[in-house]
């Protein structure tokens, strides 16, 4: 199959920031993302990522049509940031804005129980070789009985295939029915068989308490849609277009910068995979001194400059193949 277009469910007035909160991590997964847990990267100052953040958000609010900000914080391990409540209070009081993290889960239950009335949704990575999964199945159910929206993510290590399985079927005998999902790697040394390829393609382990989900979800329920060079819609999971290896967009116009930004453990503000948006030959940086004097950009949707999109949220954001002649006209100018 060929596609031409990618579309989502997203809403169009809401800003997607992600956050990488340093690479301090205490798992050191031999899969991870190379310098996604080295600790070379300190965690950024609080009085300037206020300013900076502050700026930035207000630039999108009055030259775009974005109401609402979606910030979701990644690592490393965010949860070792000693002044992450003080920030995220900050961001409640200031503005219109829902918080979700990715964590390893490796807190202590007291903590996490401290942390709950400050976030909408927590997405749990479950690796392996580190996790006590009693541990986590207990902050999962706490996270649930707090109204606050908890997934766990098992990344499936063929490596300890069936120890994964295991894992799996252990966090299934819950008190509470949250989301279980199977996560495929994406690395050069990972080789699945044709079995375990056909259980990741299910993408989910266990879906939610729908109820539940209903009655307290703040997010969209994720639903992809592609269109083929025949000009025919299919409907795909979110992790689909991995698994088909249709992720190659290199000279295609992406909404990434538009509705979604990422900021690296360095401040970078680019594609997670390093992209350059608003149409710049170099990138701005949240951590800069002289951040609030220089950003503010034009918001025009990116040309992919990638061989291939390995970010699932990325992939599945709205994106179309383009003529090389076409010009990006910018959406949003003054």
């Amino acid at each position: 199959m060929q596609i031409t277009s990618v579309d989502n469910n997203w809403k169009d007035n809401v800003l997607n920031i992600d956050l990488s909160l340093g690479n301090i991590c205490n798992y050191k997964c031999w899969y991870c993302w190379p310098g996604s847990n080295e600790g070379n990267y300190k965690w950024p100052d609080l009085d300037l990522l206020k300013t900076n953040i502050s700026h930035l958000i207000n630039h999108y609010l009055e030259n775009s049509n974005k109401k609402q900000i979606d910030i979701h914080f990644v690592g490393g391990e965010p949860t070792h940031w000693p002044k992450l409540f003080e920030f995220i209070a900050f961001l409640k009081d200031n503005f219109n804005c829902i918080i979700s993290m990715t964590s390893n889960g490796s807190k202590k239950l007291e903590w996490w129980k401290q942390v709950a009335p400050y976030f909408d949704r927590i997405q749990i990575s479950c690796h392996q070789q580190y996790v006590n999964r009693t541990h986590l199945r207990e902050i999962c159910d706490m996270l649930y009985e707090n109204d606050v929206t908890v997934s766990v993510s098992v990344m499936m290590d063929p490596d300890c295939w069936d120890d994964c399985m295991s894992t799996i079927e252990y966090l299934k005998n819950s008190r509470h029915r949250w989301t279980i999902r199977y996560v495929e790697l994406v690395h050069d040394n990972v080789q699945y068989t044709e079995e375990q390829k056909n259980i990741i393609k299910n993408h989910r382990a266990r879906r939610v308490n729908w109820l539940w989900f209903w009655r307290h979800n703040k997010y969209h329920i994720s639903k992809i849609k592609v269109v083929d060079s025949k000009n025919k819609i299919h409907k795909f999971k979110d992790n689909e277009i991995l698994l088909k290896r249709l992720n190659n967009f290199h000279g295609w116009e992406c909404s990434v910068g538009v509705n979604w930004v990422h900021v690296g453990m360095d401040g970078t503000i680019s594609g997670t995979c390093g992209q350059l948006l608003y149409g710049n030959l170099q990138n701005f940086n949240l951590y800069s001194n002289t951040f609030v004097k220089d950003f503010s950009p034009i918001i025009v949707p990116a040309i992919c400059t990638k061989t291939s999109c390995v970010c699932s949220i990325e992939t599945n954001m709205p994106k179309k193949q383009i003529s090389s002649t076409m010009r990006v006209i910018p959406i949003y100018a003054n």
